[in-house]
């Protein structure tokens, strides 16, 4: 089992996300950065071409179109599947900078699929959560 938001979980993030279905016009970069955790700060990119996750890039470098941001106790929540992402933005429980309706609406066919559920509870049960 992978601890969440390590290399290890990271990588069954990416072959995991590759799998998801095709989705013609669906492209965007998203950077997650979530504070406080057990591997420090912890900074990710999707990159999303055609509707389908093609890369995870760890590290803060590089171009992405929005970045959402979480403490750890809110992306776990948020992975595990236990907390909406409109809720959690609307109630400032996490931050979106950039382009906030690439990654609310143009991407939702995408990360508000019933696949990327799957993916996530998938996930989720494979993957160790530890306290920050």
């Amino acid at each position: 089992m992978a601890s969440f938001l390590s290399e290890d979980w990271m990588a069954e993030l990416a072959e995991a996300a590759a799998l998801l279905p095709e989705r013609p016009g669906l492209d965007g970069v998203v950077r997650f950065a979530v504070s406080k955790t057990p591997h420090g700060k912890v900074q990710f990119r999707l990159v999303v071409a055609d509707g389908r996750v093609t890369e995870v890039i760890t590290g803060r470098d590089g171009d992405q179109d929005a970045t959402v941001t979480w403490a750890y106790p809110e992306a776990v929540a948020q992975f595990r599947g236990e907390l909406d992402p409109d809720g959690a933005f609307m109630s400032g429980r996490c931050k979106v900078e950039g382009d906030y309706a690439l990654y609310v609406f143009g991407l939702r066919p995408v990360f508000g699929s019933t696949e990327w559920a799957g993916l996530l509870a998938d996930l989720a049960g494979r993957s160790t959560f530890d306290e920050a």
